[in-house]
């Protein structure tokens, strides 16, 4: 049975939001205002892109690595990579740089590396529980990590690896690691995934689909989605009204009547996301000019801090 979460669901213990979606839906971007919008609500945050993307740039970064960059107050941003998550973990295991370096270069090591199902995947997520469990003067170092998780067809490998690699795995200090990976991402107190769209037929169809595997498959606690680039309401039902009697033919006119349209279709598929799912979609507008322009992503932040119960 689908757990049923509140449209307005207030960040209250959650430490973990993974943010995706089909690509090209603006997750990134909606990961970044996240992001602004919980450090400006004085949470100390960490958000993280997997494999190369433009959080960074998005978030003000020049340069973007695995190790945390600050980039203002009480906001970081990282990025994970397979070959930097896999040094990491061996340098860890083994404690010895010169012999983590041997077998990292060794071609061997490295074909089963990339063989075994789910574990660039589980690497990242021991990544992420290493930052979740960081501390600073006895206090976590990160009150909120945000992940930017790859696109739809990709998030469900990186989600589902602790049970994937759990299959190979049942006793020793490997499976110690893959239940706590397991309870982390299934602790609803702990982890919330967000799905994010745009109000187009495909996207929601896509993101449906996305919602069924991660909830009903894999058991996570996914919020309410994600509605990004909704176009903004511009004109009254009387100034509707009056334009079927103007020239079809004037610019000015199909250029409202195709923004009307836009509408139209937009509040269809959060009709069918509200429908569906039976939660309210969060609705996000579309953005004029780029994110990437300064305070670009202003806008999205406040609704989101407003979405989330963010207060400053």
């Amino acid at each position: 049975m689908r757990r049923a979460v509140p449209p307005r669901l207030p960040l209250a213990s959650q430490r973990l939001i993974v943010i995706t979606g089909k690509g090209g839906v603006g997750k990134t971007t909606v990961t970044a205002a996240f992001a602004q919008a919980a450090a400006a609500a004085r949470r100390r945050v960490l958000a993280v892109e997997v494999g190369p993307g433009r959080l960074g740039t998005l978030l003000g970064a020049a340069t973007v690595s695995h190790e945390p960059t600050r980039v203002g107050p009480r906001l970081a941003v990282a990025r994970l990579e397979s070959e930097a998550v896999l040094g990491d973990f061996v340098l860890s295991a083994l404690r010895l740089r010169l012999l983590a370096r041997r077998l990292l270069e060794s071609t061997t090591f490295q074909v089963l590396a990339a063989a075994a199902p789910g574990l660039p995947e589980l690497l990242v997520l021991h990544r992420v529980a290493g930052w979740l469990e960081e501390r600073r003067l006895g206090r976590p170092a990160y009150d909120l990590v945000l992940l930017d998780a790859p696109a739809s067809g990709h998030s469900l490998p990186l989600l589902a690896a602790p049970r994937t690699l759990g299959a190979l795995a049942r006793f020793g200090p490997v499976a110690t690691l893959l239940r706590n990976m397991e309870r982390m991402l299934h602790d609803p107190a702990t982890t919330l995934v967000f799905l994010v769209t745009t109000p187009e037929e495909l996207a929601v169809r896509e993101t449906l689909e996305l919602h069924q595997e991660l909830d009903v498959g894999l058991g996570l606690s996914v919020g309410p989605p994600i509605l990004n680039a909704v176009p903004r309401r511009r004109f009254t039902p009387t100034d509707v009204a009056a334009l079927a009697a103007l020239d079809p033919d004037d610019p000015h006119v199909v250029a409202a009547r195709f923004h009307l349209e836009r509408r139209r279709q937009a509040q269809a598929q959060y009709s069918t996301l509200r429908r569906t799912l039976g939660v309210s979609p969060v609705r996000l507008p579309l953005l004029f000019p780029p994110p990437e322009t300064s305070g670009g992503i202003d806008a999205l932040a406040t609704d989101l801090a407003r979405a989330a119960g963010l207060a400053a």
